[in-house]
């Protein structure tokens, strides 16, 4: 299920303030200040609409990224998370971060692991960053 989480905030980072992303709530302030997705599906959903892919949401001012993955997931291959960091990368104008996990598994979040201990330390560096860059603008 964490794939889902991940494919979510990547959409929601990606359609900020978008009617049809938020039917029922259109008025509705949709932004976020940074997206994390831990080993996830980041492409089209299984009826393949192209929509429903991040890669083809990227956008110039898409907030900053921090995208973990594990090396040896067996549900999702690297190269998968990896296209959206490409495709961010390509055009946006925030920070975006790819981490691959040494030896990590689908779902290494789920057990206490030193990796994944690495991980969080980076990821409360990485909102530390955000959140500063966020005062000085």
């Amino acid at each position: 299920m964490s794939w889902v989480i991940g494919h979510m905030a990547a959409l929601a980072a990606l359609t900020p303030n978008e009617p049809s992303y938020q039917p029922g709530f259109e008025k509705a302030d949709t932004s976020v200040t940074a997206a994390i997705a831990l080993n996830g599906y980041l492409g089209a959903y299984f009826d393949g609409d192209p929509a429903t892919s991040p890669v083809n949401l990227v956008r110039a001012d898409a907030p900053p990224f921090l995208i973990a993955h594990g090396d040896l997931d067996e549900l999702v291959e690297t190269e998968n998370p990896k296209a959206l960091v490409t495709a961010l990368r390509s055009v946006s104008t925030s920070p975006v971060v790819y981490v691959e996990l040494p030896g990590g598994h689908h779902a290494f979040d789920l057990f206490h692991s030193f990796r994944f201990e690495a991980l969080i330390d980076g990821i409360e560096e990485f909102a530390a960053c955000v959140r500063v860059g966020k005062r000085a603008s």
